[in-house]
């Protein structure tokens, strides 16, 4: 008999950093589900780590990628082995409330839906820093209220984290159908949100937090050695998902091909402030500012150097025009001269 959850959760290079993850799914209040693991090719002893989680629970199971896929392949595997009927993405380094299943399993029963969407908590890692407005205190985000959740997550009012929703089967294999698996670790998540969300017929609110989002572990929020290299690596990631999602949606949802662009400049923004929100170095900001420009993306050159740039410059380190024309940083509508 199939469960009544799947939980997905992709695993790369997590020896000693998942335990609090594993336990809390283990000690669910409900009991019905399954945990599909997917090792995206590690090369510590993740694997083993995983087979480990198998045998001191049959509610396991762990599949394997022979090289690095990407958390896009990861997903995709993982949802083509999923039994469930829901299913649910966590990742290795967040953790859920341990009623949540049950919670969501009430809330299914009483009002089945495609898409069940709740809240969840911010928690911020000890050694994440400030910067830009960043308050690094532990917050509650309820999940927004509205009739149209895709165009809200692409006019940027709904965040799109795959983790923060509960999906049926139906949408689940409807989209493996629909899309191949690419490499991609930056804007995955918008890549797939705008595909379940296509999939989906209806969706509803549950206003519990359930999922507690570890800010400051991930990918797109660690500063420590950041380089021109990653971040180039981070735009080639958002621009192969955003070409995946123009292919997608001029099949699927051809109405939503105009708030595309849009949505791409704010996607490459997001990853442009992550690199300068800790960085010292003013140098290596301009740096980071010129990925931007010599990548053609003239609207995120511009937001650098009229918002990001203009604040962390003039007011934090009083960087002048001279400075940054030694630089190479000749852009006129930055001058305040």
């Amino acid at each position: 008999m199939n469960p009544f959850f799947s939980i997905l959760i992709p695993v790369f290079n997590q020896v000693g950093l998942m335990d609090h993850c594993i336990e809390t799914i283990k000690n669910q209040t409900f009991k019905d589900f399954e945990v599909i693991l997917v090792d995206d090719g590690s090369t510590d002893d993740s694997y083993n780590m995983c087979l480990g989680f198998c045998m001191s629970d049959d509610r396991f199971k762990v599949f394997r990628h022979g090289k690095n896929g990407s958390l896009v392949a990861a997903r995709y595997t993982g949802m083509k082995e999923c039994r469930g009927k829901y299913i649910l993405f966590v990742d290795s380094d967040d953790y859920l409330e341990t009623n949540a299943l049950e919670l969501l399993k009430d809330s299914l029963e009483k009002n089945p839906v495609d898409i069940l969407r709740f809240g969840f908590i911010k928690e911020f890692s000890d050694d994440m820093e400030g910067g830009f407005g960043l308050v690094t205190e532990n917050q509650e985000v309820p999940p927004l209220h509205t009739k149209e959740p895709l165009h809200a997550m692409m006019t940027d009012e709904l965040v799109p984290n795959v983790w923060k929703n509960c999906y049926s089967s139906i949408v689940i294999k409807e989209a493996v159908k629909r899309v191949e698996p690419f490499y991609c670790n930056m804007g995955e998540d918008v890549f797939w949100s705008s595909v379940f969300f296509t999939c989906a017929k209806s969706d509803g609110i549950l206003e519990n937090c359930l999922y507690h989002y570890i800010i400051g572990t991930g990918m797109s929020t660690q500063a420590k050695n950041q380089n021109v290299e990653k971040l180039q690596t981070h735009v080639n990631n958002i621009k192969a998902c955003v070409d995946h999602m123009r292919e997608f949606f001029s099949k699927y949802n051809p109405e939503y091909l105009d708030m595309l662009d849009e949505k791409a400049i704010s996607m490459y923004c997001f990853v442009l402030i992550m690199f300068m929100k800790d960085e010292k170095d003013y140098r290596k900001i301009v740096d980071y500012l010129k990925v931007f420009d010599k990548s053609g993306l003239e609207m995120v050159y511009d937001y650098g150097c009229n918002k990001a740039l203009l604040f962390k410059f003039r007011f934090e380190y009083n960087i002048t025009d001279e400075m940054l024309d030694e630089l190479g940083v000749k852009y006129d509508k930055f001058s305040l001269k």
